[in-house]
């Protein structure tokens, strides 16, 4: 048990060592200046979106990037989605609405909706964005010259999240949390190797040329978390990806309620560890209980240094991931086993191999 908790003291020293990598290395989209201004066809997959549509046309009708134009996907909506975006065509021609259609075998709804956006596109650069995000002036530009500098294939962004309530506090958190503390992101860019690939659906923006080569959403068709397993296929085809944390560039409220976060992260926690569930079940379980060898087997002094890397662990992804620092740790304990919930919950899941999403029962 003594080395139980050596490794337990060891792990703990690599997270914190990741996460001041990410938090000082300024993973974070910045400030830039384009080249060029190349047409980008900005991407809108949406199934019942009425709440979020209407205010993310506004914003990008309010942009600043001078060469865009908006094609929105109406997946089979039955609410208003369809109508929403119908008023803002009539104002604004850059705008264009595609019909759904009967999902084929064989594909996630939302990797259809993708596919079939992209065969109507032409610009330059791709942009998907979910119909939840929350855009300020900047984005496009900073994201089209980083791109240009730094000739990425894919370039994703893990939006700030907002929180609104104490559901949200207990769940939202807990996917920065993984993320900083286990991905040194410059390696997303830098290394070829697939492990460290990540990427986030709701901004991916590509090369359209690669895009439409590649086509990796009719590729990846049944993938349910189709955003990872495309950053790793491009990775394997020696294509450059780069992933970033967000700012107030780029914002998301992505849940309302404890029920939504727990089904929706139960949907993808395991491809933060590869698709393992061993591995996203045994990192839970250390970093939950991990305390009690330490405590037990080790002398006090060792206790106190574990102690403090956790709570570094927390302040420095909160501050990487612009989230309120004291309110994650002051229910850090409260998180960690909302995570292990959610891991059970997740696991569960894929034993009976189907979930409802959306409307959808997807397998």
């Amino acid at each position: 048990m003594i080395y139980l908790a050596l490794f337990v003291i060891f792990f703990t020293a690599i997270r914190l060592w990741v996460v001041l990598t990410n938090f000082l290395g300024r993973q974070w989209l910045r400030q830039s200046k384009v080249t060029s201004e190349p047409k980008v066809s900005v991407l809108i997959p949406a199934r019942n979106e009425e709440d979020n549509i209407g205010n993310l046309l506004s914003q990008l009708a309010e942009h600043d990037y001078p060469h865009f134009d908006i094609w929105v996907y109406d997946d089979l909506s039955t609410d208003r989605t369809s109508a929403i975006v119908q008023q803002f065509m009539k104002k604004d021609s850059r705008v264009h609405l595609l019909d759904g259609k009967k999902l084929p075998q064989g594909w996630i709804g939302k990797n259809h909706g993708c596919h079939n956006l992209a065969l109507h596109a032409n610009g330059e650069y791709l942009l998907y964005l979910d119909a939840d995000v929350i855009i300020q002036k900047g984005l496009i530009k900073n994201a089209v010259a980083n791109m240009q500098k730094n000739r990425i294939d894919l370039f994703s962004i893990f939006p700030t999240q907002k929180m609104n309530s104490l559901a949200e506090w207990l769940t939202v958190p807990v996917m920065n949390w993984i993320l900083v503390s286990l991905l040194p992101l410059a390696l997303v860019r830098l290394s070829g190797m697939a492990a460290f690939a990540a990427a986030n659906g709701q901004f991916m923006m590509f090369r359209a040329d690669v895009y439409h080569r590649e086509l990796f959403h009719k590729t990846l068709k049944n993938q349910n978390v189709e955003d990872i397993a495309i950053s790793r296929l491009m990775k394997k085809k020696g294509l450059k990806v780069q992933t970033l944390l967000g700012n107030q560039q780029i914002q998301c409220h992505m849940y309302n309620s404890w029920d939504d976060a727990v089904k929706g992260f139960s949907r993808n926690v395991f491809y933060f560890f590869g698709g393992s569930k061993i591995a996203g079940l045994l990192f839970g379980i250390i970093t939950t209980f991990g305390f009690i060898p330490v405590f037990v087997y080790l002398p006090l002094p060792y206790f106190f240094l574990y102690g403090i890397m956790v709570v570094f662990i927390r302040i420095f992804v909160s501050v990487s991931s612009r989230q309120n620092v004291l309110f994650n740790l002051l229910l850090a304990p409260l998180q960690q086993f909302s995570f292990l919930f959610i891991l059970v919950n997740s696991a569960i899941m894929q034993y009976r191999k189907a979930t409802t999403w959306k409307g959808r029962i997807i397998d």
